[in-house]
């Protein structure tokens, strides 16, 4: 059949259509009411009478052989013979006359893209249709362009194009990639269509499945918008709950199932194996990402049990947790570090070295914890005063053992150039911890136990997690070659000088909650742990781009500029962190009461300090991967006792304040050195390794031998 024009108006439009035998024929009546020059419907093996009712109205009808929306668009642009296509969804219908105003508008503005107004509708008398329509009708997203009702010039979308790999999402995705070339878009808030939602519970999940896996393939290909992305669901589902609450009541069901359906997809699609790994600036934002984000549920979880605990519990139990996680800092014996050099190179993937990792810091957590336990309940003072009830001393210890193996389990995500697998442990650990203190609260149990245990709880489902993240990418941890004595000697090896260096970094913020508790007491300790906990959040982000560096340089794409690109990374993400820390930080901490508000002076000693740490973080990563341990290391044990050994003095004489300016000091000398190491590093050709460091890195392990 051959097809000629259908009316005048120099536009073509573009309809993909499968199973829409319900829609379609309403949609093409008032399509074909517009007079556009052509009809194209782009059936997606349709099961019903969709061709059949597309050829009824003189539709071109072409097939995408079922390959998706974005290709079936695509397929439309192509064979479509106007400059101007409009992109028209059935669920859309057409007012009179729509169709030219919209492009006397489209013309008069110079638009390369220009939306509908959306109206949305239920499609029918229930509950879910007339949800989805509130919804809609309420969001900010009306504002954002989309392509369900669309003009659009040809030769834009030939030249950018949908992604084919997009199934949901595409309309996101795509507007990122027009702004990012300068295209005008736009959406006209005069020119309104119908846009119309079936009334079924089904069509709620698959909307809300198909919102959270586009976002999640949006957030893989574009990591600069993972922060603002990955927290947009639940952005819409407080602003949604807040005007339902206030205008509809009755739709409060739907933003439950809003929330769960789109992080239910979202981390199923961030889960699934992907072949492709990060960049250097994605891994790290992703290992930041996968830090900063559940310090928001971090806090409520604080938050709440601040509200209903005394400061002096809080304090016990801050400091019962910092021992738990300097203990995980002391047991890990550099194997994290030497992963991340180590596990690139494996033949199998890791398997074996993944394995062996796992049992031998869940071995040391285990020793080095009962040793602190056993040495600060001897002190009596501080957090050895937790010790007395047995109980807590338990909790403390699986605390530990399990922070161990999700603490490695990050490791080897960011080894395998995925770390945003680590955002989603990080989230459902938090969500974990959260959800188990509420419980408790809520029956009536409180006591510090039911603190530590929750944290405990949070680790445990971390680690599950991360194995069938493994397990799912097929990579699962080889324990019957994994676990032999020879394979953690060979892996502990290059480890062990590693050590020295990661405890100088990290055990002074570890060590100085319970410093803290023992000078001051654990009504100070509450109002520092609340603080430095938001601090630490910030301090993630250049903790991760040094990570992500040694990773990228002990790999097979290292390339020049990585260096630069770290710093770079570094300082803009945590620049904006910090900014965000200082603005929110004092309304935060006004929530918890007067003990905590006071303590907002703290925030601008140690934002600036952050900053610096940037460079230090990556000096750190680039001498791991060089082998300069030693001269590393030194840097490193200097701040920490530039750190530590004063910290009791200072607090006794200056208070929290004190602290804070004496960590913050510390932190400007180190970067000073990193800044002056990594110019000279930088400008010669790599050095021979320390003695030390090249037995260590340079020796084949027993994993490897083996």
């Amino acid at each position: 059949m051959r097809y000629g024009p259908v009316g005048d108006l120099e536009v073509s439009v573009i309809i993909p259509a499968r199973n829409a035998a319900a829609w379609l024929g309403e949609c093409l009546e008032s399509v074909r009411a517009q007079n556009p020059r052509e009809i194209i419907v782009v059936d997606g093996c349709s099961l019903d009478d969709t061709a059949s009712i597309a050829r009824s109205f003189g539709a071109r009808v072409l097939s995408d052989e079922g390959r998706g929306l974005p290709a079936a668009r695509m397929l439309g642009v192509q064979n479509a013979g106007c400059e101007v296509v409009a992109l028209i969804d059935a669920d859309v219908v057409l007012p009179p006359g729509t169709l030219k105003r919209l492009l006397r508008e489209f013309d008069d503005g110079a638009y390369d893209g220009l939306q509908f107004g959306l109206a949305s509708e239920s499609d029918g008398p229930g509950y879910w249709g007339a949800a989805l329509a509130w919804h809609h009708n309420h969001s900010r997203v009306r504002s954002w362009f989309g392509v369900s009702a669309t003009l659009m010039r040809r030769e834009v979308l030939l030249s950018v194009g949908f992604d084919d790999n997009f199934r949901s999402g595409e309309d996101i995705e795509l507007r990122i990639r027009l702004e990012n070339g300068g295209y005008k878009l736009g959406v006209s808030p005069t020119t309104v269509v119908r846009h119309r939602f079936a009334d079924t519970f089904d069509c709620a999940r698959d909307q809300w499945l198909q919102d959270g896996a586009g976002m999640a393939r949006t957030i893989r290909k574009h990591p600069g918008r993972a922060g603002w992305l990955a927290v947009l669901p639940l952005l819409a589902s407080v602003r949604g709950v807040g005007l339902s609450l206030v205008h509809a009541p009755r739709f409060l069901p739907y933003w439950v199932g809003f929330l769960l359906y789109n992080y239910r997809a979202m981390f199923g699609e961030i889960l699934r194996p992907q072949s492709r790994p990060l960049s250097v600036g994605g891994n790290a934002a992703w290992l930041a990402a996968a830090r900063i984000a559940p310090m928001v549920t971090g806090f409520l979880f604080w938050a709440l049990a601040a509200l209903l605990l005394p400061p002096e519990q809080i304090g016990l139990g801050s400091a019962v947790v910092s021992a738990a996680l300097l203990t995980v800092q002391l047991g890990m014996l550099g194997v994290g570090p030497a992963t991340l050099t180590l596990l690139p190179s494996e033949p199998d993937g890791g398997r074996r070295l993944t394995a062996t990792s796992l049992l031998t810091v869940g071995v040391s957590a285990l020793v080095v914890g009962g040793v602190l336990a056993v040495v600060t309940y001897a002190l009596g003072s501080g957090v050895g005063e937790a010790w007395k009830n047995p109980l807590v001393t338990v909790i403390f210890l699986a605390t530990a053992l399990f922070a161990s193996a999700a603490y490695q389990l990050d490791h080897i995500g960011v080894a395998q150039e995925r770390a945003d697998r680590a955002l989603v442990r990080s989230l459902l650990q938090s969500l974990v911890q959260l959800g188990v203190l509420g419980l408790a609260f809520a029956a009536g149990i409180r006591d510090l136990s039911v603190v530590v245990g929750a944290v405990g709880a949070g680790a445990l489902v971390s680690v599950l997690s991360g194995l069938r993240q493994l397990r799912r990418a097929r990579l699962e941890p080889d324990w019957r070659h994994g676990l032999r004595p020879r394979s953690a000697v060979g892996l502990l090896r290059p480890g062990l000088p590693n050590h020295a260096l990661m405890l100088a970094d990290r055990a002074p913020g570890y060590l100085l909650p319970l410093i803290v508790a023992a000078t001051l007491g654990p009504a100070s300790t509450a109002a520092w742990y609340i603080v430095w906990m938001m601090a630490s959040a910030v301090f993630f982000v250049p903790q991760s781009a040094g990570f992500s560096l040694q990773t990228a340089l002990a790999g097979t794409r290292s390339k020049p500029g990585l260096v630069a690109s770290a710093i770079r990374a570094s300082l803009l993400l945590t620049l904006a962190a910090g900014l965000i820390l200082l603005l929110l930080g004092p309304y935060l901490l006004q929530f918890l009461g007067p003990h905590y508000a006071s303590a907002w002076v703290l925030l601008p000693v140690l934002v600036p300090a952050l900053l610096l740490s940037c460079v230090t973080q990556v000096y750190y990563g680039l001498c791991r991967a060089r082998g300069r341990l030693l001269e590393s290391t030194f840097v490193a044990v200097l701040t920490a006792a530039l750190v530590v050994v004063p910290a009791a003095a200072v607090a006794q004489q200056y208070g929290l304040t004190g602290v804070s300016v004496l960590w913050s000091a510390a932190q400007a000398a180190a970067a000073l050195i990193a800044v002056w190491r990594l110019i000279t590093l930088t400008r010669v050709k790599p050095a021979a390794p320390d003695p030390v460091s090249s037995a260590a890195f340079n020796e084949p392990t027993g994993i490897e031998k083996s």
